[in-house]
């Protein structure tokens, strides 16, 4: 069974619920009543009126980059030049961290004890220091936590909590020396690197089970894969070939879902963007479902890719994501059942 959700991006997977974004106001649909209503709205007006128009939003990046709702039920989200928090008052979503190094962060992470983090994205050709911030009040203050020294990477792919260890993990980039995969388990006042190379230990995501975790590269530059880390060897395998780099990656149970980007490069050729699971039963790697890149060029409006919602359901029957710069699916959101996939190599 497919569901398919026009002109609107689901962001976040409840418990019978999900939350959308059109542009930069987002809604609430109810799974028992199918019905939407609409619950707030990015308090930026530039961005927000070009976020109306589909094209202006991919051609100036004015969209809703990442959205959750923290332990204490109040929803964050990141979009152009800023971090914003609910005001359930206003019904906007405030301000609360304003970018000024880059266009935003890739994702927000939250520990056990409902402190938030991020850490900077930005450009940053000539390695200056780069920072991870830490709120303890949902947002609404944030400070420096953590520095990387000048030189030492480019910028910080992601944050990442993992519940098996109560610790924080993160993920650098870009180039040899640059791809981090490390942890915290003292909220930074410590940071232990666990893997430091070159372009096997790029990535965006991890995706944690008890005695492994898992990854898709992210390169430009060389052959990309689904991998794993043996959490007590810390060996590193490979578990598929991928068709191109990836950005996006979520756990559902007991499967994961891998994103391929339709990146061009001398290595990464394919018009398509494909989606893997992977089966922690089974072992087993399968392609379920793939798009091909719409024909607007990608170095003004965004590489083909589908993005997954963060997920507050621990076990949702269905696979969400939305289609960006995808024939048929730009600006949509599909779901698939999980127990329906099959292969579609």
């Amino acid at each position: 069974m497919v569901k398919f959700y026009r002109n609107i991006r689901v962001v976040e997977v409840g418990d019978g619920y999900l939350t959308g974004a059109r542009g930069y106001r987002f809604y609430r649909f109810d799974i028992e009543t199918g019905v939407w209503s609409y619950f707030g709205k990015i308090s930026d007006w530039k961005f927000a009126l070009l976020s109306r128009f589909r094209i202006l939003s991919r051609l100036f990046r004015a969209d809703v980059h990442f959205y959750t709702t923290l332990q204490i039920g109040m929803p964050v989200c990141i979009a152009k030049k800023g971090v914003f928090i609910y005001n359930e008052k206003s019904r906007n979503f405030e301000k609360s961290f304003h970018v000024t190094r880059g266009t935003r962060p890739l994702n927000i992470c939250e520990d056990a004890d409902g402190n938030i983090y991020f850490g900077e994205y930005f450009h940053n050709p000539d390695r200056d220091s780069v920072n991870i911030y830490k709120s303890s009040d949902y947002g609404r203050r944030w400070e420096i936590v953590y520095t990387f020294p000048a030189h030492s990477i480019r910028h910080i792919h992601g944050l990442h909590y993992d519940k098996f260890t109560d610790s924080i993990w993160v993920t650098t980039g870009d180039l040899e020396g640059e791809c981090l995969i490390a942890c915290t388990k003292d909220k930074f006042i410590t940071l232990n690197v666990i893997l430091n190379g070159g372009q096997e230990y790029r990535t965006c995501n991890l995706m944690f089970y008890e005695d492994k975790i898992l990854y898709g590269t992210d390169s430009e530059t060389a052959v990309n894969h689904l991998k794993q880390i043996d959490r007590e060897t810390l060996v590193v395998s490979e578990l598929a070939v991928l068709q191109g780099s990836v950005i996006n990656s979520l756990r559902i149970g007991e499967r994961c879902f891998v994103n391929t980007t339709v990146e061009p490069s001398q290595v990464n050729t394919d018009q398509n963007s494909y989606i893997w699971m992977y089966d922690n039963v089974t072992g087993g790697c399968s392609v379920i479902a793939h798009y091909k890149k719409d024909h607007w060029d990608h170095r003004y409006f965004q590489f083909g890719w589908c993005r997954f919602p963060d997920y507050t359901a621990d076990d949702d029957p269905y696979l969400y994501f939305h289609g960006n710069a995808l024939e048929k699916i730009d600006g949509n959101t599909v779901g698939l059942k999980i127990s329906e996939l099959r292969d579609k190599k």
